[in-house]
């Protein structure tokens, strides 16, 4: 297993691995850093670390005239912090008491500070952690504002995705590479075949994100995907614990194959359907098992270890 030595750059391989499985990713074209530093909204020093890391392990190679360009790894390499943190995370801390809606709001700097005895420093990256994955935001007076999260949240969340997810697929616009198809599909059944009790939950959780995410850009509007983004987001929550039941997993990566077999033979409207089937019966198990799920997470007290 490879170490990557912060929060920060485990993120940017995970979020660079998802720009290698897009639709544009064949062929690829040069990665450049300042060009993902715009993507991505961070410096080129973190970008550059992620990118490092990548060519390390054979996912990317460097260019000979700059940049970096596909190795020949697949884009599913696991990660894992050098040195790990004694205790729970603070953005683990801060996550639960989103879950649970324990925040007031807005919620100063200073307050924060004091809540989980932290130095600026440190709350400050996971602050710009959190806004980039959509869970905070700076309030327009001062302090911050975190998600809301409920079970009418949730409920409204699965309404948008069965409203636009299916559709992508029967728009005029939604093209997507043949060869991203097959890719992903191939992603799927390897996780299918090694799926078990030491699976890794924020693994699997990425590559489903991914799929939905990447078929979502097929789309060729920035702003749909960006809605499945932000949506993806929100999932992280809300589905954090489906991720023990290793039945409903199974059966949610063979949901994603089929539909990645419709879409590779063709037939945009069978697939179609099936993603609407695939998220109705998403919603039912999360919706199933919430309180269940809460109430888990507030035996955590400390906050959620895995986070």
């Amino acid at each position: 297993m490879i170490q990557l030595k912060s929060d920060l750059q485990e993120e940017l391989v995970t979020r660079i691995l998802g720009l290698l499985r897009s639709p544009s990713a064949v062929p690829l074209e040069r990665m450049r850093e300042a060009v993902l530093s715009r993507e991505l909204g961070v410096s080129r020093t973190p970008i550059r670390a992620a990118l490092q890391h990548l060519v390390r392990v054979g996912v990317l190679e460097p260019h000979p005239h700059g940049g970096y360009t596909r190795g020949t790894a697949p884009p599913t390499i696991r990660t894992a912090r050098s040195t790990a943190k004694p205790g729970v995370s603070l953005y683990g801390r801060i996550v639960r008491d989103i879950i649970l809606n324990d925040m007031p709001e807005p919620a100063s700097g200073k307050f924060l500070e004091r809540r989980y005895s932290v130095g600026k420093g440190e709350l400050s990256r996971v602050l710009r952690r959190l806004m980039r994955e959509g869970l905070a935001e700076p309030s327009a007076g001062r302090g911050w504002r975190f998600m809301h999260f409920d079970a009418g949240q949730i409920s409204r969340s699965y309404h948008l995705r069965i409203v636009l997810e299916p559709a992508i697929m029967l728009d005029r616009h939604f093209s997507m590479n043949p060869e991203s198809l097959i890719r992903m599909k191939d992603e799927q059944q390897a996780a299918l075949n090694s799926l078990g009790p030491n699976s890794l939950w924020p693994e699997l959780f990425e590559l489903d994100a991914s799929l939905h995410e990447t078929l979502a850009q097929g789309s060729g509007n920035e702003l749909v995907a960006g809605i499945i983004r932000q949506q993806n987001n929100f999932r992280r929550l809300a589905e954090f614990f489906s991720y023990s039941r290793l039945d409903r997993i199974g059966a949610s990566i063979t949901e994603h194959i089929a539909i990645l077999d419709a879409l590779i033979a063709g037939d945009r409207r069978w697939a179609s359907e099936l993603m609407r089937q695939h998220l109705k019966e998403s919603q039912r198990q999360t919706e199933e098992h919430i309180q269940h799920d809460l109430d888990t997470v507030r035996r955590a007290s400390s906050g959620i270890e895995m986070l």
